[in-house]
């Protein structure tokens, strides 16, 4: 396997490369195989980033090795109103974040990262937030981010 990579912000053009590393994420993090509606899944996850990638309401960078796509991450920006600690009212939440299991160790999440970082803070972003696995936690832990134990979460029920 190839040791070198490097890391670039992706576009409209790294579509299904982007699906791709997302369905391996989903499939990692939840513990399947396949989903039962994956195609659905993935239709609808092309049609949103086909939006969003040009719009600026997604921004993800990936890691390259020669030709391949071997990682991923993604932020989203929004805003809302100002609040103390965060007057600018932009936020972050970083999301997507996947190193296939043979490119792992060897620093790549953590370049990844780091663009993301640099990218909220160029924008201003007042707040940066993210749901860890518990394989991403120590990254997250080692600059400085911290649980947040008051959220609560409503996902709406099949009908």
């Amino acid at each position: 396997m190839q040791a070198t990579w490097s890391i670039r912000k992706a576009g409209v053009e790294d579509l299904e490369e982007l699906i791709r590393l997302r369905l391996e994420l989903l499939h990692s993090a939840r513990g399947v195989e396949r989903f039962e509606n994956e195609e659905t899944l993935v239709e609808a996850t092309r049609r949103y980033l086909a939006r969003a990638l040009p719009a600026g309401r997604f921004h993800a960078w990936v890691a390259v090795a020669g030709e391949r796509l071997v990682a991923s991450s993604g932020v989203m920006p929004f805003e809302r109103p100002p609040l103390p600690g965060n007057m600018a009212g932009l936020e972050m939440h970083i999301l997507n974040m996947y190193t296939e299991p043979g490119w792992r160790g060897r620093g790549i999440a953590r370049a990844l990262f780091s663009e993301l970082m640099r990218f909220a803070r160029e924008q201003g972003a007042g707040r940066v937030w993210l749901h860890a696995t518990d394989e991403g936690r120590p990254l997250y832990e080692s600059v400085g981010f911290k649980p947040n134990p008051t959220a609560l979460e409503w996902t709406p029920l099949p009908e």
